[in-house]
């Protein structure tokens, strides 16, 4: 039963709504129209400010022109590419997430918890086994205790220092990779997404920090595991002749190429037979694409490791060097990447998948047992196109997500710097530097507000013929 009359209620609502409606106003509503008419002025806080009697003056679409097309559209067009290319690694961290969310729900560890506690138990036997193994195989008795060489990655060790660390290094990790087999198959499920949703928890400053340090070039983690690696690749590029290298890349990619075009002409065939949707077409077109990629830059490592294991040896080297993560044009922005990739396997990504594949319908995998597919066909057929509306809501978040981030990455590990600023780092920089320009940066802001605002209407037209199948 209804109390008061109606403009009595209306007038209780509205107050009850009133202060989430000034906080609108105030924190959003009111910095966007702000921004907005920020970027038709000259607006610069070192020449309007209160000690300069210099008025704002009203410039129109001038900001605009500047960036795409006058003084600072080369500055924009660089930093939309440092943008886009870290944006690489969003497909890669949606498959990865897809796959751990397929492997969560495939129910790989028994049900009985008798089962589970003895599969356990074997496999904490195996983790002590391999982690004696480990520590034994990795001893520094090659190196005398008494050998007082400095190595120059780690000021003040002697050799054997080094070595003594890295074995106990390899060892701790051996017992943390068992440690957490063991605990996978004691819990199930529940574990393995409880750890692959932690990244997601320390994402920001405290995780940037940390792959900093992993990334030194000198004393890193990635560069002293990938050390032994390198100099394999270097003893091999000596001993086997280039031709058999340049046959190998030669054979690799005609291999491959031919799986790729038989993959793609068997996918068009479906698609025009209609025993295939657009989602399962484009699900194909991924997969061989990633193969293809895969493919192309092991046969490139394959054709050019002879010619760098003799240009290392004519200048005097003895192998190979690492990577020089973060503090080089050429590995910045890649190793960047390589963690957005890390970061983006698991978490909210994966959580979504997983309910989304907790909601396709059972039936329909009877149904295709039924008819014979299994394995791919299940999922081609079956899971990507009942997935479909969860992945074009990834899609586009991610895509959102991709042309607004990187700034903290570029403040916190390059400063910007090796050709990794991107455009949020640029309004920063336009904006709450030493350039201060606001309005200029307002505009920077806008555009790529109108990017955004693009590719998620290109996004939702692909996606929702996905859904819509």
């Amino acid at each position: 039963m209804a109390i008061g009359s109606p403009r009595r209620r209306l007038l209780v609502a509205a107050a009850f709504l009133l202060p989430n409606l000034l906080g609108f106003v105030a924190f959003t509503a009111g910095p966007l129209f702000g921004s907005l008419w920020m970027s038709f002025t000259d607006l610069s806080l070192t020449k309007h400010n209160e000690y300069s009697q210099t008025p704002v003056q009203f410039v129109a679409f001038a900001n605009y022109a500047a960036i795409l097309s006058g003084a600072e559209s080369e500055r924009f067009w660089s930093y939309l590419g440092n943008t886009l290319y870290l944006m690489i690694g969003i497909p890669l961290g949606i498959a990865g997430s897809l796959g751990l969310a397929l492997l969560i729900t495939a129910k790989l560890t028994p049900t009985r918890p008798a089962s589970r506690l003895k599969l356990a138990a074997v496999a904490a036997a195996i983790g002590v086994c391999a982690t004696l193994a480990v520590w034994i195989l990795t001893s520094p008795e090659v190196v005398s205790a008494d050998d007082a060489t400095i190595t120059s990655a780690y000021a003040d060790l002697s050799a054997y220092e080094v070595a003594r660390l890295r074995g106990l290094a390899a060892t701790l990790a051996m017992a943390l990779v068992s440690g957490l087999a063991v605990a996978g198959v004691a819990f199930g499920s529940v574990f393995f997404r409880t750890a692959f949703y932690l990244p997601s928890l320390l994402a920001g400053v405290p995780m940037f920090l940390l792959w900093k340090t992993l990334y030194r070039p000198e004393g890193g983690l990635v560069n002293a595991t990938l050390r032994p690696v390198v100099d394999v690749a270097f003893e091999m590029g000596q001993i086997i002749p280039q031709v058999a290298w340049q046959g190998t890349a030669i054979g690799l990619w005609l291999a491959v190429g031919v799986v790729v075009v038989r993959g793609l002409v068997a996918g068009v065939q479906k698609l025009m037979e209609r025993d295939a949707g657009a989602a399962a077409f484009i699900a194909r077109i991924f997969m061989l694409g990633t193969l293809a990629a895969v493919a192309l830059g092991l046969g490139v490592v394959c054709w050019e490791l002879p010619a760098h294991a003799a240009a290392s040896i004519s200048d005097g080297r003895s192998g190979f060097d690492t990577p020089e993560w973060l503090v080089s044009a050429t590995w910045a922005k890649p190793a960047l990447v390589i963690m957005g990739v890390w970061l983006g396997v698991g978490g909210a990504n994966m959580l979504l998948y997983i309910a989304g594949l907790s909601n396709i319908p059972p039936e329909l995998y009877e149904a295709a047992d039924i008819d014979g597919a299994a394995g791919w066909q299940r999922f081609v057929n079956v899971t990507w196109p009942q997935l479909a509306p969860t992945t074009f809501f990834i899609v586009i978040m991610s895509t959102i997500g991709g042309l607004q981030g990187g700034f903290e990455q570029a403040l916190i590990m390059t400063g910007g710097l090796y050709d990794t600023t991107v455009l949020t780092y640029y309004i920063y920089n336009l904006a709450f530097t030493d350039q201060f320009q606001l309005g200029m940066a307002s505009a920077v802001a806008w555009v790529m507000f109108a990017m955004i605002f693009a590719m998620t209407l290109v996004n939702y037209r692909l996606g929702n013929g996905m859904t819509n199948e």
